[in-house]
C-alpha cells in the first residue's frame, strides 16, 4: 500500500544537460506579464532596502531579482517585467485578452491554467506540443515523456499543450497533522490529575461511528500502522455516546471518561498512544472526544495562564476550507479532488467527474462540523475571512508571551509547522501524528486526501510573438527543465550553495545545500524563512512552469519535522495520485487525482458565466454559514442559512448545478478523449 515517492524527477537522472534553442540567439527583449496578486512575489525586486550580494553588488527596488538577472545572462536575452506588480491573474488576463495578448511574450500567474488552455485552443497561445513535434523544447519533451500522467493532465481538449504548469513535489505528502504532545500525555497518562471543573461542554455532536457503523464486528475497523502491527477496537462502544451520558461534561468527567474508554478498548501501554506515535489508531469520534477534553481543561493545560484553549485551527482564515478535509474521516467523503480548494470534483466508478459540494454526504459533513462549532472546538477567528492574522503563529508561538494564546491541532505543511521558532521557541512540543483512521473507499485505513500535485499555476507564450521572440521564449521555457535551470529555480544561484558538500534528506537522497551567506541573509531579511527569502528577494520558486523538488523543503525542516516526515513515510498512510493506485474498494477511481484545471471551450466558458452561479464567492459563504450557524442557531439578522438538505439542494438548483456539472463532465470527457 506504500505510495510512490518520486523524489528528484528533473535533475540529471531524468533530464538532459543541454538547452536547445528554438531558433536564433540574438539578444532580444522578452516581456513578461506574470500576475500573482502580491508585489513581493514578482520578477521585480520591490523591497525598500537593497540586497547586497556576496560579491558586493546590490539589487535595488525596480531591478530584476538576482535569479532572473542570471537567467537573462545565461540565455543572452533582455527581460522586461511589464506586470502590474500587485495585480491578480484573472484581472491581468482580462486586460491582456482585450489587447490580443500583444503587450508581452510570456503570460502567467496563479490559478490560471484553465484560462491559458481555453485561449490556447482559440489560437491565442502557442502550442507547445507542435514545438516539441518539431524537435524543440527537448528537456520539456523528455520530462513529459517520462511522466505521461502529468502530460495527460495538462493537455487541452484539442490534444495540444499550451502552458507549462508549476508542478509540485508529485507523489509526496502535501500536509500533515500536528498536535501538542505534552497536552495529550498530561491529560491521559497521569495517574492523578487536577483536571478543570469550571468549563463545561454544551454537547451538540452525537457521534458518527456508532450503531451500524460501530468499529467492531462486520464493520472491522482494524488498521495496520506498519508491517507486523495491527490495532483493533475490542468493543462496539462509541466514546461520544459515553461522554454524552455524563451528568456533567466538565474537564474532569470528560478526561476520566476518555481514559476509561481507551483502557476498555485498546491494549496500549499508555493511553496517549491512541493519538501519538506509530501505533496511533484514533478515529474522528475519538479525536472529537480528545478535543472536548482539551477544551474543558484550559487552566490545567496552561498552568492557569488561559481560561480558553482551541482544539483545532487553521494557519489563517483564508485557509478555512482546510476544515472540510475532515470529511475524509466521516466514511471517506470526498471534498477536494486535488490540492486546490477550488478542485471540488471527484471521479466516480464510471470514470465521470462529480461535484463534491453537491453530494448529500458533503452536506452531512458540514452539519457535523456545525455541531463541533457549537461545542467551541474550532478557533473562532478561522472562519472570518476578513481576519488576515496568522493563527498558527499566535496559537503555537506565543506561549511565553505576555498574552499567550493556545491551539492544539492543525493541518499544514510539516516543515513550517514544526519549526523551532514555534511553541516556546523550540518547536519540540509540536509533533507530527498519523491521520485519523477511517473507512475510506469501503476499506479501513490511514488516508489523507491531499498530496502534492500539478498546480493550476504556470505560463504560456503569446501567439502574437514575433519569431525571434518565440525562439527566445522557447529557450526560457526549456531552461527551467534543464539541470542548471532546475537548480537555480529550486535552490538558488551558485553563490548561495555549498560547493563541496550536499544535503542528505530523510529519503536518503542528496540535494544542493545552502551555505552560510544564504542562511544568515534569510535570517536577517526574512526572519529565517527560506521560502520567503528565495521568492521575495532572490526571485526563485515563483510558480512558473517547473518541477519543484522536495530537497528545498527538507533543508529548512527541524529535527522534530524530520520525525514527522519519518512517521508518515514509514506508515501505511495512503494518498491520492495521478496513477490512482490504492486499496481496492467501492470506487475504482477513488484514489485518482482530478486534473489541475479543465480545458473549456469558449461556449462552455460562456455557459458557466451566463447560466451558473456555483463558483461565486457567496456560494462558498453559504456552505460556511451552515457550519457556523446551523447547530449554534445564532446567525446574524438577514444571514441566509441552508438548514436542511432540501434547502441546500434547492439553492444548488437555483444556481444552475445541473448545467454546471454537465459542462465539466463534457470538458473532462473531451480532455480524456484528446489523449
Amino acid at each position: 500500500m506504500k505510495k510512490r515517492i518520486l523524489g528528484a524527477l528533473f535533475l540529471s537522472a531524468t533530464l538532459g544537460l543541454g538547452l536547445a534553442s528554438c531558433g536564433g540567439n540574438d539578444k532580444i527583449q522578452i516581456k513578461f506579464n506574470l500576475a500573482y496578486g502580491n508585489n513581493n512575489q514578482t520578477m521585480t525586486y520591490n523591497q525598500s532596502t537593497p540586497l547586497e550580494l556576496p560579491d558586493g553588488t546590490t539589487v535595488s527596488s525596480g531591478q530584476l531579482k538576482p535569479m532572473w538577472q542570471k537567467v537573462e545572462a545565461d540565455l543572452g536575452a533582455s527581460f522586461k517585467d511589464v506586470a502590474v506588480q500587485d495585480q491578480k491573474a484573472a484581472e491581468m488576463m482580462k486586460t491582456a485578452a482585450a489587447n490580443g495578448f500583444k503587450d508581452a511574450v510570456i503570460y502567467g500567474g496563479n490559478s490560471i491554467a484553465t484560462t491559458l488552455m481555453s485561449y490556447g485552443a482559440e489560437g491565442k497561445f502557442v502550442s507547445l506540443t507542435k514545438l516539441m513535434d518539431e524537435g524543440k523544447l527537448p528537456n520539456i519533451k523528455k520530462y513529459l515523456d517520462n511522466n505521461p500522467t502529468i502530460k495527460a493532465s495538462i493537455t487541452a481538449y484539442d490534444g495540444n499543450i499550451y502552458h507549462m504548469p508549476y508542478i509540485a513535489e508529485v507523489g509526496q505528502f502535501a500536509r500533515g497533522y500536528t498536535m501538542r504532545q505534552s497536552w495529550v500525555t498530561k491529560l491521559l497518562d497521569s495517574g492523578t490529575a487536577s483536571y478543570d471543573t469550571d468549563t463545561v461542554i454544551d454537547k451538540a455532536y452525537e457521534g458518527f461511528w456508532k450503531g451500524d457503523l460501530a468499529r467492531t464486528g462486520a464493520n472491522g475497523g482494524t488498521v495496520t500502522p506498519k508491517t507486523g502491527v495491527s490495532v483493533a477496537k475490542k468493543t462496539n462502544q462509541n466514546v461520544i455516546e459515553l461522554m454524552n451520558k455524563l451528568d456533567k461534561m466538565d474537564g474532569a468527567s470528560l478526561a476520566n471518561c476518555l481514559k476509561q474508554y481507551i483502557k476498555d478498548n485498546y491494549d496500549y501501554t499508555n493511553p496517549s498512544e491512541l493519538y501519538l506515535g506509530a501505533k496511533a489508531a484514533y478515529d474522528i469520534d475519538e479525536l472529537v472526544a480528545l478535543f472536548r477534553v482539551i477544551k474543558a481543561n484550559p487552566k490545567y493545560l496552561t498552568g492557569g495562564k488561559a481560561t480558553v484553549v482551541y482544539p483545532y485551527f487553521t494557519r489563517q482564515s483564508s485557509y478555512r476550507e482546510e476544515v472540510l478535509r475532515l470529511g475524509t474521516y466521516f466514511d471517506g467523503v470526498k471534498v477536494h479532488g486535488s490540492d486546490s480548494y477550488t478542485s471540488r470534483w471527484y471521479i466516480d466508478n464510471d470514470g465521470q467527474v462529480q461535484y463534491t459540494y453537491s453530494q448529500e454526504k458533503f452536506y452531512d459533513v458540514i452539519t457535523y462540523l456545525s455541531q463541533l462549532v457549537k461545542e467551541g472546538l474550532f478557533y473562532n477567528d478561522l472562519f472570518d475571512i476578513t481576519n488576515k492574522s496568522n493563527h498558527r503563529t499566535a496559537l503555537y508561538g506565543t506561549d511565553t508571551g505576555e498574552k499567550p494564546s493556545y491551539g492544539f491541532l492543525t493541518y499544514d505543511f510539516t516543515a513550517s509547522t514544526t519549526a523551532d521558532s514555534l511553541n516556546n521557541g523550540n518547536g519540540k512540543d509540536v509533533v507530527g501524528v498519523l491521520p485519523p483512521v477511517s473507512r475510506v473507499n469501503g476499506v479501513w485505513q490511514y488516508y489523507m486526501d491531499n498530496s502534492r500535485v500539478i498546480k493550476p499555476d504556470g505560463w504560456a507564450i503569446s501567439a502574437a510573438a514575433k519569431q525571434a521572440e518565440l525562439d527566445k521564449a522557447c529557450e526560457i521555457f526549456d531552461y527551467f527543465f534543464s539541470e542548471a535551470g532546475a537548480v537555480q529555480q529550486n535552490y538558488g544561484l551558485d553563490y548561495m550553495l555549498e560547493t563541496t558538500t550536499k544535503f542528505q534528506g530523510p529519503d536518503g537522497k542528496e540535494y544542493p545545500k545552502y551555505n552560510s551567506w544564504t542562511l544568515e541573509t534569510a535570517n536577517a531579511r526574512a526572519k529565517g524563512d527560506l521560502s520567503t527569502f528565495l521568492r521575495n528577494f532572490m526571485g526563485c520558486l515563483l510558480p512558473v512552469g517547473y518541477q519543484k523538488e522536495i530537497g528545498f523543503e527538507y533543508q529548512y525542516t527541524s529535527e522534530n519535522g524530520f520525525a514527522a516526515w519519518k512517521l508518515l513515510q514509514e506508515s501505511t498512510t495512503n494518498i491520492p495520485t495521478y496513477e490512482g493506485t490504492g486499496i481496492k474498494g467501492d470506487n475504482k477511481n477513488y484514489y485518482t487525482l482530478t486534473p489541475p484545471a479543465f480545458s473549456l471551450t469558449k461556449r462552455q466558458t460562456e455557459t458557466l458565466s451566463n447560466d451558473t452561479k456555483i463558483e461565486a464567492d457567496d456560494f462558498v459563504q453559504l456552505v460556511f454559514n451552515v457550519i457556523l450557524y446551523k447547530s449554534a442557531g445564532n446567525a446574524p439578522k438577514d444571514t441566509k442559512v441552508l438548514s436542511t438538505w432540501a434547502e441546500y439542494q434547492a439553492e444548488l438548483k437555483d444556481r444552475g448545478i445541473d448545467t454546471y456539472i454537465q459542462v465539466y463532465q463534457q470538458a473532462y470527457q473531451a480532455m480524456k478523449g484528446s489523449k
